[in-house]
């Protein structure tokens, strides 16, 4: 999954990349089924990061991150990528954890835009 259509024409549609720094998604992580966000950032352009991390959490590098439904945008399931680094702050709440994308953003030049109709 790479992102959102924003805006159509005719022939073309504008689509929000999920490593955009502007967009956020509800996601769960696939082996504790835990709600956090994904968020891109600026840092790079492959990696997300996943913020609002329950504090009895238990992440592990490798987990799999798929979208939760939660928001209407993406139905649940959806593969995002996998935990390749988790960081721990000097409070407990501040800990997050980057996210490889599962798309290769550098390579991507064409979508298939999937519709509910």
């Amino acid at each position: 999954m790479c992102g959102y259509v924003i805006s159509t024409t005719e022939e073309t549609s504008k689509v929000k990349v999920i490593i955009d720094s502007a967009s956020t998604v509800s996601c769960n992580i696939s082996t504790t089924e835990e709600s956090v966000i994904c968020k891109g950032t600026l840092d790079n352009n492959q990696d997300l990061r996943v913020t609002y991390i329950p504090i009895d959490a238990d992440l592990i590098v490798g987990d799999s991150v798929e979208t939760s439904g939660v928001g209407g945008i993406f139905v649940k399931g959806i593969h995002i990528g996998t935990i390749s680094e988790i960081i721990t702050t000097t409070n407990i709440t501040d800990r997050y954890a980057i996210v490889e994308a599962a798309v290769d953003f550098s390579k991507l030049k064409t979508v298939l835009i999937i519709t509910n109709n």
